[in-house]
């Protein structure tokens, strides 16, 4: 099995949102959710337009994994805004599939999944990049931003701060604390 890494260049997300984007609102928004929440994969492939809605008003403001209910992650006014123009141009009610298949109205397959992000990112000339990478992006970005690693690991249900360290790429030998108090 080849190992997938994070997208941790900017520009390179923005460029995948621009390549999905141009393909359908569909992958854009499959890949964008998922770098923004770190779902699982075999959660993202079931969501379901409830999990994501306030009844009728919009788009949930946090998202919060059920294995780590104290953990909320905030979802961008943007994401939300998209989400909820999606459903509403898809007519998908709440016990829809949000991301679903064209062509069978069905659940996106992995193998599904895997293809459009794969062949976006190689489109792009991106190596690396497979389904994993949407979690590993989330990550590393929540870690760059300043997250804790260990609330990163609880998030992720890792067993060790060593295991998400690794599964984000980041070389615990390079990775140094600083701690100021000016008490």
């Amino acid at each position: 099995m080849n190992q997938v890494d994070p997208i941790r260049n900017i520009n390179e997300i923005k460029a995948m949102y621009e390549a999905l984007k141009s393909k359908s609102q569909r992958d854009y928004l499959l890949f964008k959710f998922a770098i923004h929440t770190g779902v699982k994969l075999s959660s993202l492939l079931n969501l379901n337009v409830q999990d994501v809605r306030i009844e009728d008003k919009g788009v949930k403001y946090y998202w919060v994994e059920t294995h780590a209910p104290r953990i909320q992650i905030r979802l961008p006014e943007t994401l939300r805004n998209e989400l909820m123009a999606y459903i509403t141009e898809q007519q998908l009610e709440n016990g829809e599939l949000l991301f679903q298949s064209n062509r069978t109205l069905k659940g996106l397959s992995r193998q599904q999944a895997y293809r459009i992000i794969h062949t976006a990112a190689e489109d792009l000339g991106m190596l690396h990049i497979g389904l994993t990478t949407l979690r590993k992006t989330f990550a590393y970005h929540a870690y760059q931003s300043g997250i804790s690693i260990s609330i990163i690991q609880k998030y992720l249900g890792h067993q060790t701060t060593f295991e998400t360290m690794k599964f984000i790429g980041i070389s615990t030998k390079s990775s140094k604390t600083t701690i100021a108090l000016n008490l």
